[in-house]
């Protein structure tokens, strides 16, 4: 598992709006060709995982996708296993040693060394269904000059 960048970058023209999206492969800091990109007009779309737009990225981990202008889409990407959304759990890393899966919120199944670890939204020291946000929050606000990062792993 790993960690990629998405940046997004709008470009409004009387066509319409050009959302760029790059990825990064966290585990090797180079560009994720192939990876999948889709964008959904709602929280419930990606429940329902019926994306409004979706691209794979060509070899410079690049995807160009042309979009009517919304406030806001919801941003998923991955690729293979990697990914940036786990079933409502907000991922915030790998785990690199057992000190560091020591000094975390419980999770299950129990924490290994290269496996996700994900956020205590609620601070109870333990990862559970009150920490799940439904969906990804990973969204991207479409304004002019707008530059959008999210982290996969």
């Amino acid at each position: 598992m790993a960690i990629a960048l998405l940046s997004c970058t709008k470009d409004q023209t009387k066509t319409g709006t050009t959302v760029e999206i790059s990825v990064v492969d966290g585990s090797t800091g180079s560009a994720a060709a192939g990876a999948t990109v889709s964008l959904y007009e709602s929280s419930a779309a990606i429940n329902s995982n019926t994306p409004k737009y979706t691209q794979t990225t060509d070899q410079t981990g690049k995807a160009k996708i042309g979009v009517a202008y919304l406030s806001q889409y919801y941003v998923t990407a991955q690729l293979g296993s990697k990914k940036n959304y786990y079933n409502g759990f907000l991922p915030v890393g790998i785990f690199k040693t057992q000190t560091d899966i020591q000094n975390s919120a419980i999770q299950t199944p129990a924490a290994v060394i290269g496996s996700v670890k994900f956020q205590d939204t609620n601070g109870d020291g333990k990862i559970s269904a009150a920490d799940d946000v439904a969906a990804p929050s990973v969204s991207l606000t479409v304004n002019t000059n707008t530059t959008f990062t999210t982290t996969v792993y």
